[in-house]
């Protein structure tokens, strides 16, 4: 309990939506960290992230997910199941969409499946970048939302990047929470190791770098994380599924990998609040993505 004799709450969200609709921004935002990678390009998420947020009334687990979508490599359809899992063990779920997008068949698809019943815990609907479109445009996708789920226990538009009535969805959130003891001590914001989030911060900047169909054959496999006096040493692959990708994400003169390095140093050492030292190779490995042993090997299992 806490001194008011509110009683204290917390439980896991799951964060779930159709590619790029904005749930690691808003995480991001909410938890004031950034724990999951953004980038304009669909799939960045790759497996389920912790992002936490706690105060003095609540601790609020959030759990990011890969974006539901059809895919026929092994790498998809773990995504995808690890996506419905997070959904099944949370207390809570929020299914978000972007507004500035049709409310297009696969939306549609994805929030009946949710709304059918299947799952008993409450559905809060997010309308997400409410700031780049009218309000008159608004309102008739509240109308079509709540038509679709008329169950639903709240339908709340926002704006994640901005952060503009995200206070409104923790609120709600809280309402739905169990009463409980906090699970995660009140300094944590993620569950991810430092090793993992080096790996995600280098990724992100292969996908910024690159374009169309590589970065989705590329991958990232810190084989060391030391730490020295002075800060960190970090060594990681990068894994590309063929042997034409390789030059690519090296570059002329090996300039766009110093660029990807530099780049993922620089948010490294902000995160980790000391000097990084990053080392990056390029390996080919075929084919990586279909894989079970190195997806496992990979935490990219389902």
């Amino acid at each position: 309990m806490s001194g008011n004799h509110i009683p204290y709450r917390c439980g896991k969200v799951a964060l779930l939506g159709r590619p790029n609709v904005g749930k690691s921004t808003l995480m991001n935002h909410l938890i004031g960290a950034k724990v999951a990678i953004v980038t304009p390009k669909p799939q960045t998420t790759r497996h389920r992230i912790l992002g936490i947020y706690t105060d003095e009334r609540r601790q609020v687990v959030f759990v990011d997910t890969p974006g539901i979508h059809k895919g026929r490599q092994q790498l998809n359809r773990n995504m995808v199941r690890v996506a419905f899992a997070a959904a099944e063990e949370a207390d809570v779920l929020v299914i978000m969409q972007d507004v500035t997008r049709p409310l297009d068949h696969g939306t549609r698809l994805l929030i009946e499946r949710f709304a059918d019943g299947s799952l008993s815990q409450p559905r809060i609907h997010v309308l997400n970048k409410v700031d780049a479109i009218p309000r008159q445009r608004l309102l008739p996708r509240l109308r079509q939302l709540q038509e679709l789920d008329p169950h639903a226990v709240a339908y709340i538009p926002l704006s994640a990047r901005k952060g503009t009535k995200t206070d409104v969805l923790l609120d709600e959130l809280t309402k739905w929470l169990p009463q409980g003891e906090a699970i995660y001590d009140a300094d944590w914001f993620t569950d991810q190791s430092q090793r993992q989030l080096a790996a995600e911060y280098v990724r992100e900047q292969v996908f910024l770098a690159m374009h169309q169909e590589i970065p989705f054959q590329t991958a990232v496999d810190v084989e060391a994380f030391r730490e020295q006096e002075h800060g960190v040493e970090i060594d990681a692959v990068i894994l590309v599924g063929s042997e034409r990708h390789k030059p690519m994400l090296i570059g002329k003169g090996g300039e766009r990998l110093k660029l990807v390095g530099s780049r993922a140093r620089l948010g490294l050492e902000k995160l980790l609040g000391c000097r990084v030292r990053l080392n990056l190779w390029v390996k080919v490995d075929a084919d990586w993505f279909n894989h079970p042993g190195k997806l496992m090997d990979l935490g990219l299992h389902g």
